[in-house]
């Protein structure tokens, strides 16, 4: 089987009626724009226009991690005990127990709020539970 082109179906477009007088206008204006050349126009304020109205619509921001604001060596609790790392606590564990944890550090968050990070030392056999965090004032000794 060969592949060659038996016919192509081109739209059948209206036919315009041409007066005489405004074909030689157009061609008169095609000529005299050919002759004047545009100059270009650089505007700092179409530029700030074009940026400030983008093209695209764009896409809602993901909120991003939040970044540690400060790192803290020791905590206090609600009870006034202080905790440092590689301390010994009680964290509640995702399948409702409580299970000793050692903490690896602290943090200060942005809204001034401080964490303890830490390391589960117990977990169920098919349970993946690497770390977690706490806030400082709900810290249990074991």
């Amino acid at each position: 089987m060969s592949h060659e082109i038996i016919a192509i179906n081109r739209p059948v477009r209206p036919k315009q009626s041409i007066e005489p007088n405004s074909a030689k206008e157009t061609l008169r204006e095609k000529t005299e724009s050919k002759l004047e050349k545009p100059t270009p126009v650089k505007s700092t304020s179409l530029r700030r226009e074009s940026t400030n109205q983008p093209n695209k619509p764009q896409r809602p921001r993901k909120p991003g991690k939040p970044k540690l604001k400060e790192s803290i060596q020791q905590a206090t609790n609600a009870n006034g005990k202080v905790f440092s790392s590689g301390d010994k606590i009680l964290v509640s564990a995702p399948w409702s127990s409580e299970v000793e944890a050692e903490i690896t550090g602290f943090y200060k968050s942005p809204e001034g709020s401080i964490w303890a990070i830490f390391l589960p030392q117990k977990s169920l056999p098919n349970w993946k539970w690497e770390k977690g965090c706490i806030r400082a004032e709900l810290l249990k000794q074991p």
